[in-house]
């Protein structure tokens, strides 16, 4: 399979972004399977009884590389964990397998000090080494992309990554003018409080990957301009049709997949092609609309409890 243009490498890449936030186990997991597909001989010895996996989460290219992997753990102290981490790998693995050569430690963990100063520290005493010499590297979740998962084939991506949108046609092409609209230089009218305030933890009680949160962050920037546009619309309608007909979209969706990384993608797609990342307009401009309809509840759901923003809506377009 041939990708069809560069910007699904970029989905590829948001993709890989949404595995690397997670915490704990699932990241590991996450990492193992990126490095079978990266080394034809990859092995993740499993632990096994007082041997443990001799401090190795991973070792390729015939024993010359080893793995050491540490998906961040929540509500623990990380700076000092993650320093434990990296020292007591090392050394399991130094004593365990003498055959490698380099030795990578792959973290979606912030380094601060502690693990920094651990991390030089080994390299200062073993780069040089006249013994056995070795290259000590950090791998944190862009380095992880541009050596490793970058690299793949799309056949190898598409594998790992399944569903990447493909929609021959924009199935919301009645809304094409109001992306259009968007991407214009017209400057953005100030309607008062018009920007609408989401319940503030719709985004977690529906589990947005934190790079999804950003992109609806950017683009509620433009909500003013979608309210003066429906406001100006010849149908009065046109919102509440548009945003029914993002509920059954969205309804559609979820038949397919419940991952909430997944479905935006899929509902980006359908709103602007097959490409909406290819020009960064047109992707703030989809961003801004799709999280518009998520902020008045059409799209994904409202917390227990809380007050619909589609109340809001309804008042800001009266005005």
């Amino acid at each position: 399979m041939e990708l069809a243009s560069a910007n699904w490498r970029e989905w590829y890449r948001c993709r890989h972004q949404q595995e690397c936030f997670k915490s704990g186990t699932p990241y590991e997991e996450y990492v193992s399977t990126v490095l079978s597909r990266f080394h034809s001989d990859f092995m993740n010895p499993a632990p096994t009884g007082t041997y443990g996996d001799g401090g190795c989460d991973g070792i390729a290219e015939a024993g010359t590389i080893a793995y050491a992997c540490y998906g961040q753990r929540p509500g623990r102290k990380a700076e000092d964990e993650l320093a434990e981490k990296i020292g007591k790998d090392f050394k399991r693995a130094f004593q365990e397998w003498p055959v490698f050569h380099t030795w990578r430690f792959v973290t979606n963990a912030p380094f601060g000090p502690k693990a920094t100063k651990v991390m030089v520290g080994l390299q200062q005493t073993h780069h040089a080494d006249p013994v056995r010499p070795l290259k000590i590297v950090h791998f944190n979740t862009d380095r992880l992309w541009s050596d490793i998962v970058g690299k793949l084939s799309a056949d190898t991506l598409d594998e790992l990554f399944p569903g990447v949108p493909g929609a021959a046609n924009v199935e919301l092409h009645d809304l094409i003018p109001l992306l259009d609209s968007l991407g214009s230089t017209a400057v953005t009218p100030n309607l008062g409080d018009s920007i609408r305030p989401v319940p503030p933890n719709k985004m977690s009680f529906n589990n947005l990957p934190e790079s999804s949160r950003l992109e609806f962050n950017s683009g509620r920037l433009l909500a003013p301009r979608i309210d003066a546009w429906y406001a100006s619309a010849s149908d009065p309608g046109l919102y509440d049709t548009h945003g029914a007909r993002f509920r059954a979209l969205y309804q559609g969706v979820l038949a397919v997949t419940t991952d909430p990384g997944e479905v935006l993608e899929r509902l980006y797609v359908a709103l602007a092609g097959a490409n909406p990342r290819m020009d960064r307009t047109r992707a703030n401009a989809t961003y801004a609309v799709v999280s518009y309809f998520f902020d008045s509840c059409h799209i994904f759901e409202e917390p227990p409890g809380a007050t619909p923003s589609g109340e809001e809506v309804t008042r800001a377009l009266a005005n």
